[in-house]
């Protein structure tokens, strides 16, 4: 029997260090093979438009809306996850939403959701930088929606707000019930302007 947590990878299929990214995504979908009893499994795909390779391995979503004016890419996600939500019946109570190029070590994340479910938000908070590490955060549903459907993300590009603050900012304003992790255990190629930067732990 799955439980009501919905688990959402974004994938962004470019020709940028294409190889290294594919790798990166097929090393996702093999540790997510491990959890496809027990949780649905899509991958929101946010640049290509069909045909992704994702497709033989898991569910593939095309939000198709990628603006490439955008110098922001939180503000393509933040358009990208509200078509999806909007096109889409999602019946679980919670999503867990992490960014597929990114490589869970271990199950700690997880596990920390299962174990603590009474939580409305659950993330890596910044204090220094007063914001939340969005490249895997789980929230339910119903809040997600509201932050997606509430936040004009023309705005956060013109602007160059990032998604960390907007959804931090969000939490706050709303007084959800956050658990803030020591930890997520993910591996991180944190790029800049489509260079290759440094590997981090999460």
């Amino acid at each position: 029997m799955q439980s009501s947590v919905l688990v959402l990878p974004t994938s962004a299929e470019i020709e940028t260090l294409k190889e290294m990214r594919t790798n990166e995504y097929m090393k996702t979908m093999n540790w997510l093979n491990d959890y496809r009893e027990k949780y649905e499994i899509i991958f929101l795909e946010s640049v290509a438009t069909k045909n992704s390779f994702i497709e033989k391995y898991f569910p593939v979503y095309y939000s198709c809306n990628h603006n490439p004016r955008f110098q922001n890419k939180g503000a393509n996600l933040g358009n990208s996850l509200s078509n999806f939500f909007n096109n889409n019946k999602v019946k679980q109570d919670l999503v867990l939403q992490f960014t597929g190029r990114y490589n869970f070590i271990d199950g700690y994340f997880f596990s920390i959701i299962e174990n603590n479910p009474n939580y409305d938000f659950y993330g890596k908070w910044f204090e220094n930088e007063n914001q939340y590490f969005t490249g895997a955060f789980a929230m339910k549903t119903k809040h997600m929606m509201n932050w997606l459907n509430s936040t004009d993300w023309n705005h956060l590009n013109d602007a160059m707000i990032n998604i960390e603050k907007s959804i931090r900012e969000y939490v706050v304003s709303k007084n959800l019930k956050a658990y803030h992790v020591d930890k997520i255990n993910i591996e991180c190629n944190i790029f800049g302007n489509g260079q290759h930067l440094d590997k981090r732990i999460i």
